[in-house]
């Protein structure tokens, strides 16, 4: 039943970017091809499930949740595109298929992901679209004030600039090789990985219309899933199965990455998913039967396999 909600949202997720990326056969078509190579080439669709689940949290439609989901998802793949560049992490493979660089070349590949940044803001800051009728856009243009959709934008912005996601990235790059503080990790983590899924949860309550103390609530949440959320990542690193991964593993005693599992060892890593995993349970139990999908999502991102 669970599983059946999940897979009916990520097709929903699928449809609406196929309906916001330009067309393969748009001029110029080397660049849309590279944006959508990205998009599609697989993908769990994590933060756009926690975007559409949290703004579900509160009654609201499902639809509310589409273009910022989108967007959202949008940011994370130009994130990935960079990070597997031979100037950042040199990585062949993404997702089971050749990374952006391998197919189309860096120089496409650093323009796809520049494309789908500008992209997800575009789709956030419009005041309309061709079909303004259209299911994806709709109840977010005509339900969600403009006051609202600029907090939505603050949020993502945030979480994806220098105090979030590309804060973690440099600090990350600078950590290579290096025997650094326990204090240093958690920057990485929280910022590099952290900070898009805080800002799912946010922007979810945001667009819920839920209140200041479920903002608070669930950003604890978001916290105590987010820099976990890496840690996990580089258990798989370690323990995973490439094939199931879809791509090389190893990468991070590769590059001589300071993690936390290569800081406290293995156990201490798992006892730390297994705390904080009960810790977000423990938060969402406020919310009685409501969360229990979301709780389901969660179990799966902490104790995936892939």
């Amino acid at each position: 039943m669970i599983q059946t909600v999940l897979s009916n949202k990520i097709l929903l997720i699928n449809e609406a970017l196929d309906y916001f990326l330009p067309g393969e056969k748009e001029y110029p078509q080397t660049i849309n091809r590279a944006m959508r190579y990205s998009i599609f080439a697989g993908g769990k669709r994590i933060r756009p499930l926690l975007i559409l689940l949290t703004t579900e949290l509160f009654g609201s439609k499902t639809e509310r949740g589409i273009p910022p989901a989108c967007a959202m998802e949008m940011i994370h793949t130009y994130s990935l595109i960079h990070d597997d560049l031979p100037a950042m992490d040199n990585d062949d493979y993404r997702r089971g298929c050749l990374t952006s660089h391998k197919v189309f070349g860096e120089a496409t590949a650093i323009l796809a992901g520049d494309a789908l940044l500008t992209l997800a803001f575009d789709i956030l800051s419009r005041e309309g679209f061709e079909d303004k009728d259209s299911k994806y856009v709709f109840s977010y243009l005509t339900e969600v004030p403009a006051e609202v959709r600029l907090k939505v934008i603050g949020e993502l912005s945030r979480a994806a600039g220098v105090k979030g996601m590309i804060g973690g990235q440099i600090v990350d790059l600078e950590s290579e090789g290096k025997n650094i503080a326990p204090e240093t990790i958690d920057y990485i983590n929280s910022h590099k990985t952290g900070a898009l899924l805080v800002a799912c949860f946010r922007i979810g309550v945001i667009l819920g219309g839920g209140g200041d103390d479920d903002l608070e609530r669930l950003t604890a949440c978001a916290n105590a899933i987010g820099s976990t959320f890496q840690v996990v990542d580089d258990l798989l690193d370690l323990e995973g199965n490439r094939e199931k991964m879809g791509k090389d593993l190893g990468a991070d005693l590769k590059l001589k990455k300071a993690t936390y599992l290569s800081h406290f060892g293995l156990k201490e890593s798992k006892a730390l998913r297994d705390h904080k995993f009960n810790e977000s349970i423990k938060i969402l139990d406020y919310y009685g039967n409501r969360a229990d999908i979301l709780k389901k999502l969660i179990r799966f991102m902490l104790y995936r396999d892939y």
